[in-house]
């Protein structure tokens, strides 16, 4: 099972806070973007400032294709902004 932390407007656009998906294999993290959305519709690029795997940025892995696996956590940080 891996689990997804949704906040900011990631959490507003999937309407829920946190999720558990079961994963039939492993599978690249833009995939498993596409089936937190409601209906099916993927996130919207650039909704997340960050995305975490296991407190680890993807960017420094292998970005959107890094591979997820059971027991993996996600998490989807907004864009933040101030002055």
């Amino acid at each position: 099972m891996v689990r997804v932390k949704l906040y900011g407007s990631a959490r507003a656009l999937a309407a829920r806070e946190e999720l558990a998906l079961e994963l039939p294999s492993v599978l690249p993290l833009q995939e498993l973007l596409q089936r937190i959305a409601p209906e099916g519709r993927p996130l919207p690029p650039g909704i997340a400032s960050a995305i975490l795997i296991n407190g680890r940025n993807c960017a420094f892995r292998e970005g959107l294709a890094t591979p997820i696996v059971d027991g993996d956590l996600i998490e989807v940080l907004p864009i933040v902004t101030g002055g």
